[in-house]
């Protein structure tokens, strides 16, 4: 899938930039027919299409909020069957002074095995499925339906699903729902404006109620923090590009860090492999995305109930590099090529260590 420009302006002042997660899921049956939801009166974007999804609740997985959501909307229970594409959008919603920047995951979805509407011979059944489909009831969604290819193209989409589904893109126009849903749908309540703080001395995050429920005091509150980022994967002749936390006492990761306001998530990674590495970085595949929740301080001191999603691509930089920091006092106080026989000797991120387990075996 093309990775768009963002090109969307802020218009005016006083207009608040919001940054947020969304998962999305694409489905077809036998014959092509792409799975569809139409976003209600109560949408910002009424009678637009969508793929089914939406926004990713604070600590939870990717995975989870598509398969959440497309139960929601289409009332139907399908799983992931793998990662798509990542890309990203503005849109500007001037009833609410929002300029909305959204990273969207984009999954395939599959039936679970077994599931009625699953022909083992042709794939889908879209008889089956169509007359399955309930759509919500009082939510942003107002319609579900398995819409043939050919038709596709005569709906209002909004640009992402255009992208996805290789169509001309429009641009959606946003007017004000007839009634709106809560705040956080727009609003980034549960997502923090783009910024570049990370936690370095966190546990997984449990909520107050489970600490209630064991007969343990409530922690004391952190703010919410739910950061996107990008980083890259990069080898040589043996060796992986590894860069030194200035934060976190000898802990090394990969080069990258978080998306800034209205930046593709591709775009991300090179810049930070620049600042960090001093190195042009030439995007590859899309590898994987990561979540991980938990509460600790950031470089600052601020404990926070930190959630990251980190979109993981493999790249390549000019044989021979030698990488130097080039942002000077950031988060990165060394960057290094590592030999893969020494990895495991170093202390590495939650991230590294799973990133790491994508390298060929002779990478």
């Amino acid at each position: 899938m093309p990775v768009p420009p963002i090109t969307s302006q802020d218009r005016s002042r006083g207009v608040r930039r919001v940054q947020r997660v969304g998962a999305y899921g694409l489905l077809r049956s036998a014959d092509g027919a792409v799975l569809l939801v139409r976003a209600s009166r109560r949408s910002d974007f009424a009678g637009h299409w969508f793929l089914p999804g939406g926004g990713v609740r604070h600590g939870e997985d990717p995975q989870e909020t598509v398969v959440r959501e497309v139960a929601e909307e289409t009332g139907i229970g399908l799983e992931v069957a793998g990662l798509r594409g990542v890309e990203a959008d503005v849109l500007d919603i001037p009833h609410r002074g929002v300029r909305l920047h959204t990273v969207r995951l984009l999954y395939d979805l599959r039936p679970h095995p077994g599931s009625r509407w699953l022909d083992e011979a042709v794939g889908v059944a879209a008889d089956v499925l169509a007359s399955a489909l309930r759509p919500e009831t009082d939510g942003t969604s107002d319609a579900a339906a398995l819409v043939p290819e050919a038709e596709c193209a005569r709906l209002p989409l909004m640009p992402f699903v255009s992208r996805a589904l290789g169509l001309p893109e429009t641009e959606p126009v946003a007017v004000p729902p007839a009634r709106p849903v809560a705040r956080a749908e727009t609003s980034g309540e549960d997502v923090a404006a783009a910024g570049d703080t990370g936690l370095v001395d966190g546990t997984h995050a449990e909520p107050p109620e489970a600490a209630a429920a064991a007969g343990e005091p409530a922690p004391v509150a952190a703010p919410r923090v739910q950061r996107s980022a990008a980083y890259a994967l990069v080898t040589d002749q043996g060796r992986v590009l590894l860069t030194r936390l200035a934060h976190a006492e000898g802990v090394w990761t990969l080069p990258g860090g978080g998306i800034r306001f209205g930046e593709q998530p591709v775009d991300a990674a090179i810049r930070e492999v620049h600042e960090e590495a001093g190195l042009p970085l030439t995007v590859g595949e899309l590898i994987d995305v990561d979540s991980r929740h938990f509460t600790g301080h950031a470089p600052d001191g601020v404990l926070e109930d930190f959630h990251g999603i980190r979109v993981l691509y493999r790249g390549e930089v000019p044989a021979g590099s030698v990488p130097r920091v080039v942002e000077i006092g950031g988060t990165t106080d060394a960057v290094e090529w590592v030999r893969l026989d020494r990895l495991s000797g170093l202390p590495l991120t939650a991230l590294a260590a799973k990133a790491l387990r994508h390298l060929p075996a002779q990478a």
